[in-house]
């Protein structure tokens, strides 16, 4: 393990109606070096916590993809360890695998599952469209095999269509796997795995309350793209998405934003009764430019919704409401208690992009990461540990 600088902080309560504080102590962690971003955390079951971050190096090469000249790059997946509950962390391991926003998802089993996309000006990409991928370890992430998703898989796909897939993958009951891929022409699939992810192939085609096919084709990609998918008590699969504000009904008392950049776009709530074929639209509570939520259920039984301020509501950085889960879902006050985990971006200053996944220790201690924009412009990845004070 390399030795971490400590600094001791704290975080704000914004509005605080249950927690009895203003303020929460934090510790704040850097992790990495400057330019690594969008980091996420995972615990696997013995308590070990694995984190990874994306870095990009600029070639200065061009590629053209059609009328436009990109600038080519290398992306880089990096893997960080904790064994000490997120105070110290190693060295990162570069991951033989392209790894743009990768996303952990931890199996009850421990078997570790991470999507992660490639870009078209990626050095490594020989095609003309961004490509989807879902990793997976059954050693605790020592070594990997890949599943990439490709358009021969996407019923419909057409040439130089962006593909995307969701953030998470979601673990049932039996044993099985479900996660959602589409690309950028207007078409959505739910694949499935029944052996623990080491095959996938397509269940279902999905429709979404709100968009029809020639409206998801002009929005450039899918609408499952980045989605969080979780399973009601009832039954019920739910999905948290982040999508354009103009495509959805406006949210009373916000000026819409323009939709034309992506920072803009909101969260919004779908469910699905049918097992993934069609999912109707629901609001979440939240506003316009906060995208990226990661649900954790704690051990008293709350759930804890972090997500990201990305625009339109500064300081941008990482919040977290808490809530509860209810017979057909889940319920968040956005409203009060809003706990500012990050805000250090300076103001004026783009998104640093956040990211803001949570774990919980065996103490109650909390530990979020979350990638800023310094002062100098640069990226950096950091987490802050951190404890719930006592309810009202």
């Amino acid at each position: 393990m390399t030795t971490q600088i400590h600094r001791n902080d704290t975080i704000r309560i914004h509005n605080p109606k249950t927690l009895d504080a203003e303020r929460l102590p934090a510790q704040r962690i850097p992790i990495g070096v400057s330019g690594d971003y969008k980091p996420c955390i995972a615990q696997l079951p013995d308590g070990e916590l694995l984190l990874v971050a994306f870095h990009t190096i600029r070639t200065g090469n061009t590629k053209h993809i059609g009328d436009e000249a990109f600038e080519m790059l290398r992306e880089d997946a990096l893997l960080f360890r904790s064994t000490d509950g997120g105070l110290t962390w190693s060295e990162p391991e570069v991951l033989p695998f392209v790894g743009r926003e990768p996303y952990f998802t931890i199996l009850s089993d421990g078997i570790v599952l991470m999507t992660a996309q490639m870009l078209p000006q990626d050095v490594r990409n020989e095609f003309d469209h961004a490509r989807a991928f879902v990793h997976r370890s059954i050693d605790r992430g020592k070594t990997w095999q890949s599943r990439e998703f490709a358009g021969e898989d996407l019923p419909g796909w057409e040439p130089g269509a962006f593909i995307f897939y969701s953030r998470n993958v979601l673990e049932t009951e039996d044993g099985g796997l479900m996660m959602g891929v589409g690309c950028a022409n207007g078409y959505d699939y739910q694949f499935r795995s029944d052996d623990r992810g080491e095959t996938w192939y397509l269940s279902d085609t999905c429709t979404y309350e709100h968009f029809e096919c020639g409206q998801v084709r002009k929005m450039g990609y899918p609408v499952c793209a980045e989605a969080v998918y979780r399973k009601a008590a009832n039954g019920d699969l739910l999905a948290l998405m982040r999508l354009s504000p103009k495509h959805l009904p406006p949210l009373p008392g916000y000026d819409v934003p323009d939709g034309h950049w992506d920072h803009h776009e909101r969260l919004a709530l779908y469910r699905s009764k049918d097992g993934g074929k069609t999912w109707s639209f629901s609001e979440i509570g939240s506003t316009y430019g906060e995208m990226y939520p990661a649900i954790l259920k704690l051990r008293d039984g709350r759930l804890l919704l972090t997500f990201t301020v990305r625009d339109l509501h500064p300081p941008f950085g990482v919040r977290a409401v808490l809530g509860k889960e209810t017979p057909d879902g889940f319920e968040f006050d956005f409203e009060h208690d809003r706990l500012m985990l990050d805000t250090k971006t300076p103001v004026g200053k783009d998104s640093g992009g956040g990211f803001g996944c949570t774990v919980q220790l065996d103490d109650g201690t909390l530990i979020t990461s979350y990638s800023y924009m310094a002062q100098n412009d640069a990226m950096r990845c950091e987490v802050v540990r951190w404890k719930l004070p006592k309810v009202q």
